[in-house]
């Protein structure tokens, strides 16, 4: 019994060590206490553009602080003995990179949300509140190590954007975007808890480390359990490619798009599918490693479920985006074609071990993709008056000609999303597709090399309706006045995104850096990396990790002394 304390005892981290881990949750949770305390002193009938301020700066010292704690999340010495909290947490430079992304497309999102929310007569501090929630369960997703953690900062970040879809009551679109959002949203949510009870049933243990190392062993004894573990893993991917709006899960971002509140569009079509592919590639990769599971191409595994979702979101969405009237239902399939794009990095990093790497090419295009999409769904914030706002194609004419700054930013915007130099985009779409090329080039997978070819045609058919959005604000002439929200927080804010979109573009060399040493650092990547990669750093899968997680009896790895 003594030697058991002592081994507890040395195997307990510092409880320092242990809190570095949600410091990042922490400090926007502090933002929403301090906003709530705030909002209470509210003088009636008086603007609330300072509680979006309030929020803009919390969350801006929320991304300096990830940015502070980098080199510590690094640092061998922090986690040498696993997650924190039991298993629950990870503390990486993976979590972090995410957690400051999400507290950045929340931060612009907030900025171009005061004017329009005045329009429309719903200046209330819960619209704020509510993102706030939402980016701690995105930070708290990013860091998950255990599939429960998981699901709940799932329906944390969520739940609040369920009830922002419809936050402006008076618009019958925004009812039905909110509706058909929770309805469908909380059928993938039991769709992936009930994945996750059968993943549980299968390996006994909902810890990701855990449930790789349990299901290596049900594969290879041929345990009667494998075809449970099969469907629990298609419905946790199920639940993940609903939330990146990937076809065939898709349906709901049209409508959602059209009758949301214009910037909080901005902030669900980047933030979550950013982080919902954070949650997919650090699940899959860690809980799913055996090549029986990755089964590609076409041995059926998850990575051939990626395969034909890129296929089909990038076909579909950039089709279907050409013959949209609206602009917003049009950014709504291009979103679609964009979560194809990034799954064709996905499938082309994670198809063989050998290939982790080139998980980067995700990050970076992941940050591009931020600042483009929340910049253009800023610029129509910024002619998104109550009962005149601009919606069609038609309703763009002249725009450009009439404000040139609005004009000049939609432009970056579009030629980024499209992937044209020297934008971010054109680097994203680059750095993705050369690394199916690489994979197809030491492989010899042709599968990879005809995704590649269907991702480049789609880019030029989605050219086409990028630059569409130009013609009109250019050449067509006017059939409407749109008379602007005048706000400063929406020209700072489409002004960050439009600088931040060329300043990448034109010197990446800063961004593949971050992006690279964050998939370095992910933690729980079994081994089988290239050398000297140092994939997983101090946190791969160790005896002190497992007892952490709380899953296996120390008596059963602590043989008596009689044996």
């Amino acid at each position: 019994m003594l030697s058991t304390f002592n081994t507890l005892a040395l195997l307990t981290p510092p409880e320092a060590a242990e809190f570095l881990s949600v410091i990042p949750a922490a400090m926007v949770t502090i933002v929403v206490v301090a906003f709530i305390l705030i909002d209470m002193f509210h003088r009636q009938g008086t603007p609330r553009d300072y509680l979006a301020y309030f929020s803009v700066i919390g969350l801006a010292a929320t991304a300096a602080g990830c940015w502070y704690l980098w080199d510590t999340a690094a640092d061998p010495e922090v986690f040498a003995y696993g997650p924190a909290f039991f298993g629950m947490l990870y503390f990486d430079q993976f979590a972090l990179f995410f957690a400051a992304l999400a507290c950045i497309s929340g931060a612009l999102a907030m900025l171009c949300s005061p004017a329009l929310l005045q329009s429309h007569r719903m200046d209330r501090g819960e619209y704020y509140l509510l993102i706030l929630f939402s980016v701690i369960g995105m930070i708290v997703m990013t860091s998950a190590a255990d599939l429960l953690t998981l699901f709940i900062a799932l329906e944390l970040m969520s739940i609040p954007i369920y009830v922002v879809a419809g936050f402006l009551r008076k618009d019958s679109r925004g009812a039905e975007a909110s509706m058909k959002y929770f309805i469908l949203g909380s059928i993938s949510a039991a769709l992936m808890l009930y994945g996750i009870a059968l993943i549980y049933g299968a390996a006994g243990t909902t810890n990701l480390e855990m449930i790789s190392q349990n299901l290596i062993y049900i594969t290879d004894s041929g345990h009667e359990a494998y075809p449970m573990v099969i469907l629990g893993m298609v419905l946790i991917m199920s639940g993940f490619i609903f939330k990146v709006a990937g076809v065939p899960f898709h349906i709901w971002a049209p409508d959602v798009y059209s009758g949301s509140p214009t910037p909080a569009v901005g902030f669900m079509a980047t933030a979550f599918k950013a982080i919902a592919f954070a949650a997919m590639l650090r699940v899959m990769v860690v809980a799913f490693p055996a090549e029986v599971f990755r089964g590609g191409f076409f041995g059926l595994g998850w990575i051939d479920v990626a395969f034909f979702v890129a296929f089909a979101s990038m076909v579909l969405g950039n089709f279907v985006a050409v013959v949209q009237k609206s602009v917003k239902r049009m950014l709504a399939y291009s979103s679609i074609a964009h979560a194809g794009y990034i799954m064709v990095g996905f499938v082309a990093a994670n198809s063989h071990p050998d290939f982790y790497l080139h998980n980067d090419a995700i990050l970076f295009y992941a940050v591009a993709y931020v600042f483009a999409v929340v910049g253009a769904f800023g610029v129509l914030s910024y002619f998104g008056r109550r009962g005149r706002a601009v919606e069609t194609f038609d309703d763009l004419g002249e725009l450009g000609l009439k404000y040139p700054f609005m004009g000049l930013v939609m432009g970056i915007f579009m030629f980024s999303a499209a992937g044209f130099p020297p934008t971010a985009g054109f680097l994203g779409k680059f750095y993705i597709f050369r690394s199916g090329v690489d994979v197809y080039a030491q492989s010899g997978e042709t599968a990879m090399l005809v995704l590649v070819i269907v991702g480049v045609l789609t880019s030029v058919v989605g050219a086409y309706y990028y630059l569409k959005v130009l013609v009109y604000m250019y050449m067509k002439p006017a059939k409407k006045e749109f008379p602007p929200l005048e706000h400063k927080g929406t020209r700072w804010a489409v002004a960050i995104c439009a600088a931040a979109t060329l300043y990448i573009g034109m010197f990446p060399a800063q961004t593949i850096d971050i992006s690279r040493d964050a998939v370095m650092d992910m933690s729980g990547v079994p081994t089988g990396a290239p050398e000297g990669a140092e994939i997983g750093g101090p946190h791969d899968v160790d005896i002190q990790a497992v007892i952490r997680a709380g899953e296996v009896r120390l008596e059963e790895l602590v043989p008596d002394e009689d044996e």
